[in-house]
């Protein structure tokens, strides 16, 4: 049972906070109800652009001190950006904890970027999208499959952005999406580990109880086109050997069909006695294979994913995927199938709330999302609820071979094949 208690200041900031005391750290977490999929079409990539521009100074951090205060003083900071929010960590000593609060929200106190810092950071994050995305092997993969699956909605682009958008972007730009999107009312200010309550409401006050918050309302709807059927391209990458991804667009999270996805996908390709394992690894079609679901707040994403042995080809992977998942649906998991995969998302929750850094990170997640912690501590009743009927219906509902998008990854000059 995770201990918790909430406070919000009077500027709309909502403090989460949950004491562990085993080690005498503490984290500062702050996470913006805005990703990528809040960007308009003309500027994507903003919101991770943002990130890196988070740690390069404020009014009173000089440019490129906020990390060497931080490490000087036993602390590390680091965040990441998603289709849906943006999280930023500092962990920090107890006794250091007023310092942690001060660093993070001086940033927030006024807008913290110069023209100096946006042009180096705009050079950062284009040689990471060279790295991670356009060189680096099936670095393609989330911009092929995300603008197949949202055709219309704004997670059919990358979260790093596209490199016109990066490189154009102006100081004007950067401060408008400061003044919208990072106010005390679209934030959650999670601090766990060791601490006392008293003290940490009293610090937040201190620190971000003079924000200023925004005024313009923030446009949160999704439209999105249904998928009527299935689709297949072949997309030629800088790859040695064949792979085979299958995408679905599914329920959003903490739904309960999302869930018992979860628990499907864990029973699927969960250790070496799994289906997936024993069907195309053991057999020796896949060096790797896996299922895996990706939570976001409008919709989520169902996918298989089958990398290829040397010999083998794209069809000898084809019939056994669309068999496992096409069992599923018809006759549902085993019943020590559901006892694994229950077992082995409870030893998954248990790890992440053992940590401070990662329960922060939930905590925040529950909140900004559900506006409800105590998702936290009903998350594995969850899947104990479930049948077998209910896991075939629903596996029939969604992960049917009718309407997927299906990319084959080929050797070969980048660039789509057919």
């Amino acid at each position: 049972m995770v201990e918790f208690r909430e406070h919000i200041l009077s500027n709309g900031l909502r403090l989460v906070m949950s004491r562990q005391a085993a080690i005498p750290n503490v984290i500062i977490n702050t996470s913006f109800h805005v990703g990528s999929r809040n960007e308009e079409p003309d500027k994507t990539g903003i919101s991770h652009l943002f990130e890196h521009l988070m740690f390069t100074g404020s009014k009173n951090v000089p440019q490129g001190m906020f990390d060497e205060i931080l490490n000087s003083n036993g602390g590390e900071s680091n965040a990441f950006t998603t289709q849906d929010y943006t999280s930023y960590y500092l962990s920090v000593p107890s006794s250091r904890i007023e310092l942690g609060m001060w660093l993070d929200s001086d940033r927030l106190a006024e807008f913290p970027v110069n023209k100096e810092s946006l042009e180096i950071q705009k050079k950062v994050v284009l040689e990471e999208k060279k790295q991670v995305h356009d060189n680096a092997p099936f670095g393609s993969l989330e911009l092929e499959s995300f603008k197949r699956l949202f055709p219309k909605s704004g997670y059919r682009w990358p979260i790093i952005g596209e490199e016109k958008h990066i490189k154009n972007f102006k100081l004007s730009d950067i401060k408008e999406f400061f003044e919208r999107f990072y106010i005390p009312s679209n934030l959650v200010l999670t601090v766990t580990g060791d601490i006392d309550y008293d003290e940490a409401i009293k610090l937040a006050e201190k620190y971000y109880g003079d924000i200023r918050n925004g005024h313009a309302a923030i446009d949160r709807t999704y439209d999105e086109v249904p998928i009527e059927k299935s689709t297949e391209e072949t997309i030629k990458d800088n790859i040695t050997l064949p792979a085979r991804f299958l995408f679905y667009r599914v329920s959003e999270a903490g739904t309960d069909d999302y869930y018992i996805l979860r628990l499907i996908s864990a029973a699927l390709s969960s250790g070496e006695s799994s289906r997936i394992y024993r069907a195309l690894v053991s057999s020796g079609i896949s060096s790797e294979a896996y299922t895996y679901l990706s939570g976001m707040e409008k919709a989520s994403v169902f996918t298989f994913n089958c990398f290829l042995n040397e010999g083998k080809t794209l069809d000898d992977a084809a019939g056994i995927m669309d068999d496992i998942l096409n069992d599923v649906s018809e006759n549902g998991l085993k019943e020590e199938e559901i006892v694994k995969s229950v077992n082995k998302v409870e030893t998954s929750y248990y790890f992440r709330i053992q940590s401070s850094m990662r329960l922060a990170d939930s905590l925040a997640y529950y909140k900004l999302f559900f506006n409800d912690c105590d998702m936290i501590n009903k998350e594995t009743g969850r899947y104990k609820i479930f049948d077998n009927d209910i896991i075939k219906r629903t596996a029939g509902k969604y992960i049917k071979n009718n309407r997927r998008v299906t990319l084959n990854y080929v050797p070969g000059r980048k660039g789509r094949s057919h």
